[in-house]
């Protein structure tokens, strides 16, 4: 009987040891899809501002070539030292 008691703590101990590495697992495994879904938001927001930043571009661009157009030296200057700076 007493043999019978022990390989069935041996054996419980095990099956106990296996079911705290899986729900681990399964900890991890949740941490990892609530990490997953936070960048999913902040790659979302990149996304924006690299779009606004794009039309924000676009914006300056048609602002500034017609500007650079003109015959006006002192524009010229100012986007030629724009364009040395700013690259």
């Amino acid at each position: 009987m007493e043999t019978l008691k022990t390989k069935l703590r041996v054996v419980v101990g095990q099956q106990a040891k296996r079911l705290a590495g899986m729900t681990g697992l399964l900890d991890e495994l949740n941490r990892l899809r609530a990490r997953v879904a936070e960048l999913e938001v902040e790659v979302q927001e990149t996304r924006r501002l690299h779009q606004r930043l794009a039309e924000l571009t676009d914006v300056v661009t048609e602002v500034l070539v017609p500007a650079a157009d003109r015959e006006d030296e002192k524009i010229k200057k100012i986007l030629a030292s724009y364009n040395r700076e700013s690259f």
